[in-house]
């Protein structure tokens, strides 16, 4: 312990003395033969055999098919990202499927719409989706 009381000349505080401290002696586990292995096995002996597992399930069990699903939802995301990244990296094929896409487009769905008869069926088709969609 230090002395922090400053003399009246104002000097350095003055040690005042040591405490020795004995060394801590190693408490055994309640069988005898210590460690703190079998007091871990101990405890989770006791939960087990007390129920609570069965409760702790019954808890959990209604969450995991979402948790599940969280967990598929998120594989295929990751591997449909790096399909798309692995697409991406191919140097012409990006532009190439544009490509594709329009020529489709002009070839089933220019048809469509030069006819009044399938061009008013489109719109009218398009008119129900998008109030289904509403909800009126």
């Amino acid at each position: 312990m230090a002395d922090t009381s400053s003399s009246s000349g104002g000097g350095e505080p003055t040690l005042a003395g040591t405490t020795i401290l004995p060394p801590s002696q190693p408490t055994a586990a309640p069988d005898g033969d210590g460690g703190e292995w079998e007091l871990l096995v101990d405890k989770v002996r006791s939960w087990l055999s007390s129920g609570q597992l069965a409760i702790t399930w019954s808890r959990v069990r209604p969450t995991l098919p979402a948790l599940a699903a969280l967990v598929g939802a998120l594989l295929v995301l990751r591997v449909y990202g790096a399909l798309l990244t692995a697409i991406d990296s191919i140097p012409l094929l990006p532009g190439l499927l544009e490509l594709v896409a329009v020529v489709w487009l002009v070839q089933n769905g220019a048809p469509r719409l030069i006819r009044r008869q399938e061009r008013q069926q489109l719109l009218d088709q398009l008119s129900r989706r998008w109030q289904a969609f509403r909800g009126s």
